[in-house]
């Protein structure tokens, strides 16, 4: 049985990075970062999709922590990881976790759940005109704590047996990069423009 820490459970946490309504903050400037991953056969037989990255300052200290899984991860972690691909970002001091996943905006929704938030991917959402779709698709952004993060999902190789209702990646490639953005002020990711995608595209 997988081991998670509630959002119930974390108030004290995310009351260390709620800011006040016109309450400025001054975010630790990290290092622009990149990195890609391919994974092959993702999810066969069980198999767990692992990413780890630190988000570092100009000094080397790290100050968050991207994690990523698939719906198949049985270890401990502070939430149930879902879908064919998700990733959350926590704030880190000394090594020790000081934020709630940090990719789930401060809408209540978001707050309250594991995976109602861009983080998390499935093949449905990268399949055809679904992918294309800003924000939602294979390209997605994350402006928050002065720094914006963004998500490609490149390399998309389906399944023989893909077709409209089954869209099964065969090999996909993650790519992640984070860089400096003195206009990304909010505490968790700044909610995006634009409608949410059509239920056939989740």
């Amino acid at each position: 049985m997988k081991a998670s820490i509630t959002t119930f459970g974390l108030g004290l946490l995310v009351s260390l990075t709620t800011i006040l309504p016109g309450e400025m903050q001054d975010w630790p400037v990290i290092e622009p970062t990149e990195y890609k991953q391919t994974y092959v056969n993702p999810g066969k037989e069980g198999a767990d999709t692992p990413f780890l990255l630190f988000l570092k300052n100009s000094k080397g200290v790290p100050l968050y922590r991207v994690e990523c899984h698939n719906g198949n991860y049985e270890g401990s972690s502070e939430l149930n990881f879902s879908g064919d691909f998700q990733c959350a970002l926590f704030a880190i001091k000394n090594g020790r976790r000081t934020s709630w996943n940090l990719l789930a905006t401060e809408t209540k929704a978001e707050q309250r759940s594991d995976w109602l938030n861009r983080g998390r991917m499935t093949s449905n959402q990268l399949w055809e005109e679904c992918g294309l779709l800003p924000e939602y698709g294979r390209v997605r952004h994350f402006r928050l704590r002065g720094m914006l993060i963004t998500f490609r999902f490149t390399g998309l190789h389906w399944s023989p047996e893909a077709n409209q209702r089954q869209h099964k990646l065969d090999e996909f490639t993650f790519e992640i990069s984070a860089v400096p953005d003195k206009n990304a002020e909010s505490s968790n990711a700044a909610t995006v423009k634009g409608s949410a995608p059509p239920s056939s595209c989740n």
